[in-house]
């Protein structure tokens, strides 16, 4: 048998592989993001792989249990937020990359998940003690917890082997401090934990693992402002579902979003809020992401969709004059891009003169806005920012506003506009933002 090694080039951005390096990527034309990984493949004289475990058998696709269709592969995490993410619960043998930021409570979220259903959490970065006092911290029962220290995914197969279908759930936090022994005692070519090949090594063991035991694995994963430390983006093609925790850390208010789901929904988010006794979930009719209801100049209430859930939420926006060469401008809670074009749009059609104004949007409560029926928001505050006059109190401004200026209706209409009413407000009948000047 010989050693071959083969080089391929990753976008730590966009996850896709390539056969030799670029300076940009060809698929997310992002640039400086590919990354070289060594893969040891074992091979015989004739050049063939060699598979090692048992022998495999051919599967009848009559005789497999449709997960979803048996009760005992998906239970519920008793957290219904996490549940109605997820679709109907955890999946038995399922992965999950479990990402957000820093700071963001990834792992207070999945303290309170094993503390309800009870499982192994595997502390990469904390200490036994830690972990100990953060159980005692949100009042879990320490009961529910099994701490297993350790870097090595080795070592995560062989307990798992020992105590076979013992754990529901294990949490692996985090997967940048995973590493596969045998690489670094071996050959050394995956480096060290957190690098691009670790990380993807230590993945695919895991999933191996996963389908292997029955045991539904959360992998938690950081995300930088640079996005390309070889996490989420390159791995969420390996896993079976890929979450997004979000919010501001100075906020109370979080977002848990699906962006992949192999065994349910993609368009359903959970709302949870930080508090002392750790994160509580928010039931829609405590959602409150509007500072008040008195109209305000520059203030413009909107109602968006996340998922199958209408949120009324505040758009505030400032437009003041510019002294610098070129105006600022800064967009907290919504497409950069998206905004620059609103700009643009209310530049040509109103004939407002933002090529000499500042102009500052942000959305309330800390969240990120995809939703394109929040436009005639924007352009409905930054009118009233520039003129300096309040929007008629009680409007709600929900609309897509195209290249023209026209305002289009978006999905979900019936569900906002029963939303604006169950608040006492009315969505405003708008055809045109040039309509914005009879409703300050």
């Amino acid at each position: 048998m010989k050693k071959a090694q083969e080089s391929i080039f990753v976008c730590t951005n966009c996850g896709n592989e390539f056969n030799k390096w670029n300076g940009q990527c060809g698929m997310c034309k992002e640039w400086n993001t590919l990354k070289e990984i060594q893969n040891s493949k074992v091979k015989n004289k004739s050049g063939s792989r060699i598979h090692s475990g048992e022998r495999k058998e051919i599967k009848k696709l009559s005789e497999i249990k449709v997960i979803g269709g048996n009760n005992d592969n998906i239970f519920s995490s008793n957290i219904s937020e996490y549940d109605r993410v997820l679709g109907k619960g955890i999946v038995r043998g399922s992965v999950v990359l479990f990402a957000g930021e820093p700071g963001i409570g990834k792992s207070t979220l999945l303290t309170q998940l094993v503390g309800e259903v009870g499982g192994l959490y595997v502390a990469g970065e904390e200490s036994a003690e830690q972990i100990n006092l953060r159980v005692h911290r949100l009042g879990l029962n320490p009961e529910r917890f099994d701490i297993l220290e350790t870097n090595s995914v080795e070592e995560i197969g062989d307990v798992l082997g020992r105590v076979n279908n013992v754990y529901k759930i294990v949490v692996v936090d985090s997967i940048q401090t995973m590493l596969v022994e045998s690489t670094v005692t071996g050959s050394g070519t995956l480096g060290a934990f957190g690098s691009v090949n670790q990380i993807r090594e230590s993945t695919f063991r895991l999933v191996e693992l996963a389908k292997r035991t029955g045991v539904a694995i959360f992998v938690v994963g950081h995300v930088t402002k640079e996005g390309d430390i070889a996490g989420p983006k390159l791995l969420e093609h390996m896993v079976d579902t890929v979450l997004y925790f979000e919010g501001e850390k100075n906020g109370d208010l979080r977002i848990l979003r699906v962006s992949k789901n192999r065994f349910g929904p993609t368009d359903e988010v959970g709302v949870f809020k930080m508090e002392e006794k750790g994160l509580r979930e928010i039931k829609s009719e405590e959602i409150n992401l509007i500072s008040g209801k008195e109209a305000k100049v520059g203030s413009a209430v909107t109602i968006v969709m996340e998922g199958t859930r209408p949120m009324m939420v505040e758009i505030q926006v400032l437009v003041t004059e510019s002294f610098a060469p070129m105006p600022t401008r800064v967009f907290s809670g919504i497409d950069n891009n998206r905004g620059r074009l609103l700009v643009a749009v209310a530049q040509k059609v109103m004939s407002m003169p933002l090529y000499k104004y500042d102009v500052y949007v942000s959305v309330t409560g800390g969240i990120r806005l995809d939703d394109t029926g929040c436009d005639l928001a924007i352009m409905a505050g930054m009118y009233s920012s520039y003129k300096d006059k309040a929007l008629k109190e009680g409007a709600v401004f929900v609309g897509e506003v195209s290249l023209l200026g026209e305002v289009k209706k978006v999905k979900g209409w019936e569900k906002r506009e029963k939303e604006a009413k169950a608040m006492g407000r009315n969505l405003a009948t708008i055809y045109s933002i040039r309509d914005l000047k009879n409703l300050v």
